[in-house]
């Protein structure tokens, strides 16, 4: 039987059929990349940290001191920066206006919080900040002022936000946590991509966290960002909720509630990540290398213990109250605004 010819157009036809079916899967299956770089920075320093205890209300008064301790150890904070380190909580000698409770009684004077509020909010910190760290005119003019509150409609936007201010300025950033009942401070990323000092294109995996509530157990923490997304109340980063500073932000133009509930009109913080961010350079940033090296917990604070009786220690001004003057606030000295306590703050919401 003679044998059948195979048609020459058939084996073409095969050989581009194949050809196809190599680029249709060279379409689908991606092709290595190479990998992204990593960028890691910390302005952690040991001697910069203290613990608020035993003032459960004095986590901003606390946070402000951690800040200014560690700018003050980087040098980064500029010609006009005029902080000294110090952990001093409550000196005995009462003209001294840079310990913890003096910090908290000016914080709390300079605020947006009701009168029934405890501790400070995120203004009465900016405020704190920008006075004790460059002056007066820092804290009351806007063009002037070294740190900001801001605040994010997204926790992603709040987090890339902070991690570009440290960068960019060596400073370290305040995280208003646990929904608006907290304050920790932080000073360090590990992020993927470009130089976060000259560019947005990164993606964080972890931030380096502080806390000044000793119950928390978070000093120099290193936590991945699912963890400060969504992980432990106390050290997750939550949008604001507290509904109890009523008032507008003396030194802002405009008129603006810091935070209320929806009910009752607009309001700046509620249902945002507020951050305090340093918004102006001071000398140039850290190199993006871990200096000095993370250590897990504080030097000991011997100055932790109270010197001076509840029983003596005033209330502070109600904010409704007129503004207190820089120059008043230099040349008087205040008294400790809350008295020490057991209990830390409020417990975190879910």
């Amino acid at each position: 039987m003679a044998a059948r010819r195979r048609h020459p157009g058939g084996f073409r036809r095969a050989i581009t059929l194949v050809v196809g079916l190599l680029a249709l899967f060279a379409q689908v299956v991606p092709t290595p990349v190479s990998a992204a770089q990593t960028w890691t920075a910390n302005l952690y320093v040991s001697s910069a940290f203290l613990y608020q205890d035993p003032y459960g209300s004095a986590c901003t008064a606390a946070s402000t001191m951690i800040m200014l301790n560690t700018i003050a150890y980087r040098h980064t904070g500029g010609a006009g920066f005029r902080w000294t380190p110090t952990r001093t909580k409550n000196d005995p000698n009462r003209a001294n206006l840079r310990d913890l409770t003096s910090i908290l009684y000016f914080a709390r004077g300079h605020d947006t919080l009701s009168i029934v509020g405890s501790g400070s909010d995120g203004h009465g910190w900016r405020n704190a900040l920008n006075y004790y760290g460059w002056g007066p005119q820092a804290m009351t003019d806007p063009a002037s002022r070294v740190y900001d509150d801001l605040e994010y409609a997204t926790f992603d936007t709040a987090v890339h936000a902070a991690v570009r201010a440290i960068a960019t300025f060596g400073m370290p950033v305040g995280i208003i946590s646990w929904a608006g009942r907290h304050a920790q401070v932080m000073t360090g990323y590990v992020v993927d991509g470009e130089d976060p000092a000259v560019s947005d294109a990164f993606v964080v995996r972890s931030i380096y966290l502080s806390d000044p509530l000793r119950s928390d157990s978070a000093v120099n923490k290193q936590l991945s960002y699912a963890a400060f997304k969504s992980g432990t109340l106390h050290l997750r980063f939550q949008a604001y909720r507290e509904m109890d500073s009523p008032y507008d932000d003396r030194y802002a133009p405009g008129y603006t509630r810091s935070s209320v509930s929806p009910i009752q009109g607009p309001s700046e913080w509620y249902r945002k990540f507020v951050i305090l961010v340093p918004i102006r350079p001071g000398v140039p940033a850290i190199a993006p290398t871990p200096t000095p090296d993370p250590t897990s917990s504080p030097t000991p604070d011997p100055t932790s213990s109270p010197t001076v009786p509840a029983s003596a220690l005033p209330s502070a001004p109600p904010p409704s109250a007129a503004p207190a003057s820089p120059s008043a606030a230099a040349s008087s000295t205040p008294a400790a605004s809350v008295a020490p306590s057991t209990s830390p703050e409020a417990s975190p919401t879910p």
